[in-house]
């Protein structure tokens, strides 16, 4: 059985790569600045956090609720920022 904790690791990995190919696609289609990858990024973050909290850790206590938060936090930047350089780089 998969723990909620496996389940967030996944997805926040999952995201943030999808979110690395949509900051690169809204950069190549739009011509716009690197801060909206970022904002795409960071919006993704958040949104994994509301996801995780109201579907996997809705029982969870509230002063615990920041190890939802800040759980794979690092991992994501990793990875976000890993694949948008990757994708930026090779031009896709």
């Amino acid at each position: 059985m998969i723990s909620n904790l496996d389940r967030l690791y996944w997805t926040r990995i999952s995201l943030g790569v999808l979110a690395a190919f949509a900051a690169e696609a809204l950069f190549r289609a739009s011509g716009s600045d690197y801060s909206n990858g970022l904002l795409v990024g960071v919006l993704t973050y958040l949104a994994s956090y509301y996801v995780a909290r109201y579907r996997w850790f809705r029982k969870v206590e509230p002063d615990k609720i920041s190890k939802v938060y800040t759980t794979w936090v690092g991992e994501y930047i990793i990875i976000f920022l890993f694949f948008w350089i990757l994708l930026f780089t090779l031009g896709v």
